[in-house]
């Protein structure tokens, strides 16, 4: 399937106070600005996390998409991180939404932003869960439509090349 990378957004009006926007030089280059509230308006990438949730030795649980983009594929447990919430408190709550499972003990494995041809920029925080419980109470819910762990040489190929890119870095951590 062929996707078209979207165009970045063009910021005209204030999203505090509706105004129309300048194009000032913020010291580094010309951006968008908001003469009245005094801010600028960036092209950012849009932040999201991702759980690594190890079963044994050599097993990582992953999810298949109940939602376009790549519906019906396999990926990390993940999404977007919302307003008011730390990457880490993002990383654990998609994990309890997608799979009914409750971490703890998160460490931060990696960072990776890509181009996405679904979304523009994202910038994916990849997390290590530790500690988790509720294998016998898991079940695909929201954004999933099954749950599986993968042993390493049976895991599916990822769509998400920010996913690909820190299962890498997960391998190269966590392998013998």
């Amino acid at each position: 399937m062929s996707y078209q990378v979207p165009k970045p957004f063009a910021w005209n009006f204030c999203g505090t106070c509706g105004k129309t926007l300048e194009s000032i030089h913020d010291g580094q280059s010309i951006q968008p600005y908001c003469t009245d509230c005094r801010r600028f308006y960036y092209r950012n990438p849009v932040p999201a996390a991702c759980c690594f949730v190890a079963r044994g030795h050599d097993e990582l649980l992953f999810t298949q998409r109940a939602v376009e983009p790549c519906k019906g594929e396999w990926t990390l447990p993940g999404g977007f991180i919302e307003l008011g919430e730390t990457a880490e408190e993002a990383a654990l709550r998609e994990l309890r939404e997608e799979t009914n499972l409750r971490g703890s003990q998160v460490e931060l494995l990696g960072v990776s932003t890509k181009q996405s041809p679904h979304a523009g920029a994202v910038m994916v925080l990849g997390f290590v869960v530790h500690q988790w419980e509720g294998e016998e109470v898991m079940r695909p819910d929201t954004d999933a439509l099954d749950l599986r762990f993968y042993s390493r040489h049976e895991r599916p190929t990822m769509p998400f090349s920010v996913h690909r890119e820190l299962l890498a870095a997960y391998d190269a951590r966590f392998s013998d």
